[in-house]
């Protein structure tokens, strides 16, 4: 199990895991709450409701909610994977559909052979936090590696840099420029 994680909202070290996953699971709603409760984009959604077994990878899988919820609008048949390099926070897999599998992976190192070019659809979202700097060219090409020609990438973010105001706020771009900056010093990757 990894406990080091890139990621810098990861308190697992920190907290007891159950605030963690708390957490993440709030994070979830929110996520789901800002894009109108689309876990993808519709197009993506139709293109998998067509497929007769689709197979969706969702990196930083964390606690599986999405993969979860993800479950419930599709065939029994899909095939779901979960993959994170810190596994801390996987349900026990007699809580999950039969569908659904998990495994420790980390992003930066070429996937296993039997996940290469197997996916419809990988998904991740709020990855930006654990980008290394100068890796992110490596990190997509990973992620692509993954998927079957004609195969979606979604990557969702939110943040920020992201945020936007009208009438501009001087109150936004101070903390656009304190994000920016913690990026910066932490050595992410920000662009």
């Amino acid at each position: 199990m990894a406990t080091d994680s890139l990621y810098i909202l990861n308190e697992s070290v920190k907290n007891d895991i159950e605030k963690e996953t708390a957490r993440l699971e709030l994070q979830h709603r929110f996520f789901d709450d800002a894009m109108n409760n689309e876990l993808l984009p519709p197009h993506i959604m139709d293109q998998l409701a067509e497929t007769p077994s689709p197979r969706v990878c969702e990196i930083a899988a964390g606690t599986a909610i999405w993969l979860k919820e993800l479950a419930k609008t599709l065939p029994a048949s899909a095939e779901l994977v979960g993959l994170d390099f810190d596994v801390s926070k996987f349900p026990e897999p007699e809580a999950l559909p039969s569908n659904i599998s998990l495994g420790f992976v980390d992003a930066y190192e070429p996937f296993p052979m039997e996940y290469q070019n197997r996916f419809d659809v990988v998904h991740l979202r709020h990855f930006i936090l654990a980008t290394k700097k100068d890796h992110g060219v490596l990190l997509v090409q990973n992620l692509l590696s993954l998927l079957r020609p004609g195969g979606w990438l979604v990557w969702v973010e939110a943040g920020a840099p992201l945020a936007s105001a009208e009438p501009p706020s001087e109150a936004l771009f101070q903390v656009q420029k304190i994000y920016y900056n913690f990026i910066k010093a932490a050595g992410l990757e920000i662009e």
